[in-house]
């Protein structure tokens, strides 16, 4: 007998539509990427979670310019749960007594311990900036950029000591910015009447570099443009050269008399 077999009508699968997308779908948001801690992207397995939280330490106490208690700076850097054991903590705290970008004061906050960023300079007022420039070994001058490390608020200060004439200063073309700044001492300013500066002004240079050195010879100066001649070298007188020696070694010179060919003589 033979059995009938039950068949259910097949279903396909839907034809993708080749109908563009909606704007809605071309403008859709991604997610925001969970938030993420200080300590989170370094390895654990060989204290990378604490340098990680050194770096960031650093860069907060460069950021407040002023003391800072190691609770602040832990509070700050928002420790997972999963980091935040004694061990961390301690590893941390030792590693900014001895980072060199950091100053540990044992007896700051009554003994609390206080960590301060170490600039390159360590300048952070006026009156410090003009006593660090003055006890200086040379002469050469000092960043602008590098004193803003550890003093952010340094171009105001450099402006009101260079309107008191007690700084030099070298500033960008562009946006008028101070460059570099030197010591100077106001005493040694001069005063010049305001009738030789209008004459000193008043003055025209010639216009290119060939008149100013014609004006400059005229006047018996040497300019330090003036086109130099080629010297002539003098020739060498030759040398006579000498008939090469012989080198050879005269031998039997006591039989000279035997040896001579007589052969030409007539008997």
């Amino acid at each position: 007998m033979a059995t009938r077999i039950k068949t259910e009508p097949a279903t396909s699968s839907p034809i993708p539509s080749s109908a563009p997308s909606s704007q809605n779908d071309l403008k859709r948001k991604r997610p925001d990427p969970p938030p993420t801690t200080y300590a989170q992207t370094a390895d654990p397995a060989n204290g990378g979670n604490v340098m990680a939280l050194a770096v960031y330490a650093v860069k907060y106490l460069k950021e407040k310019e002023k003391a800072l208690t190691f609770d602040d700076i832990y509070r700050f850097l928002s420790v997972p749960p999963q980091l935040n054991t004694d061990s961390v903590r301690r590893d941390l705290r030792n590693h900014l007594k001895t980072n060199p970008r950091v100053d540990y004061i044992p007896k700051g906050f009554d003994g609390k311990g206080a960590f301060t960023y170490r600039p390159l300079h360590p300048v952070h007022s006026a009156d410090e900036l003009k006593g660090y420039l003055q006890a200086r070994p040379t002469a050469q001058g000092i960043s602008v950029k590098e004193l803003k490390e550890g003093w952010s608020a340094v171009p105001t200060a450099i402006d009101e000591l260079e309107a008191k004439g007690e700084l030099l200063v070298t500033r960008n073309k562009k946006d008028g910015a101070p460059k570099h700044v030197w010591p100077d001492d106001p005493s040694l300013a001069q005063h010049v009447e305001q009738e030789f500066r209008q004459l000193w002004h008043k003055m025209e240079l010639p216009p290119n570099v060939s008149e100013m050195r014609a004006e400059l010879e005229r006047a018996g100066l040497t300019p330090t443009s003036q086109i130099k001649q080629p010297v002539a070298q003098k020739k060498q007188k030759e040398k006579k050269k000498r008939a090469p020696r012989s080198g050879g070694r005269t031998t039997n010179v006591h039989m000279t008399a035997v040896l001579k060919d007589y052969s030409n003589r007539k008997k």
